[in-house]
């Protein structure tokens, strides 16, 4: 990978796989956006008051994805804002089902170019990823700020990267968690299988230290 065009990369995997770790790790070094779907999502929906985007409310209330069409349609539009002025794009779980996968990879890569695009998947097993998922903290403010419960890291802590506290997510919900699990066998998986027929995915081991994980990527990317 060259960073002197514009360019996407796109993290796929499970709930807790790291993705969200991994492409903080990834924007710090190359300087690139990190894009995710639920931060960006909730950006538009605070300066949209039509009837869709309300409905993506309730839906994103109650543990489920936003709707395809309109999530397609958001990520189109703020792709197009950001890649204005920023150097590159990481998509942290973008798209998420196959309807969005349908709609916005291959305008991803008709504006930057296949040669520009890095597809991964960050594989885990379910078993680690229920595991993973007790243990998880995300601040409130930012869902790109995710930790590790420990003694320095508990529900109401302040968030040391922004202005809000950390909080679990689908800790103490498990019809949330079985659906989280649910889509992503039956929504994100096919997204993927789609991709994966139009452009090279590279999997990584996610079961591995976090420095580990991230080598792997950069050792792919070329850097």
């Amino acid at each position: 990978m060259t960073t002197d065009k514009k360019v996407a990369i796109f993290l796929f995997g499970r709930p807790a796989s790291g993705k969200g770790t991994q492409a903080k790790l990834l924007a710090d070094k190359v300087g690139f956006y990190h894009f995710t779907t639920s931060r960006e999502g909730k950006e538009y929906i605070k300066t949209h008051d039509d009837a869709d985007t309300k409905r993506q409310v309730e839906l994103y209330k109650s543990g489920k994805l936003f709707e395809a069409e309109w999530t397609s349609h958001m990520v189109l539009e703020k792709t197009g804002e950001i890649i204005k002025t920023a150097k590159g794009i990481i998509y942290d779980g973008t798209p998420r089902t196959l309807c969005e996968a349908q709609a916005v990879f291959p305008e991803v890569v008709k504006f930057l170019g296949k040669e520009n695009i890095y597809v991964f998947l960050i594989d885990i097993s379910e078993g680690e990823f229920k595991k993973r998922v007790e243990k998880r903290l995300t601040c409130n403010f930012d869902s790109r700020h995710i930790y590790v419960r420990s003694e320095s890291f508990m529900p109401g802590t302040p968030c040391p990267e922004g202005d809000g506290v950390l909080e679990p997510r689908d800790l103490d919900n498990k019809e949330v968690l079985q659906m989280r699990t649910d889509e992503y066998a039956n929504k994100t998986m096919p997204a993927v299988k789609f991709i994966e027929g139009l452009h090279n995915i590279v999997t990584i081991n996610g079961e591995q230290p976090i420095e580990d994980v991230h080598k792997d990527i950069i050792k792919a990317l070329g850097l």
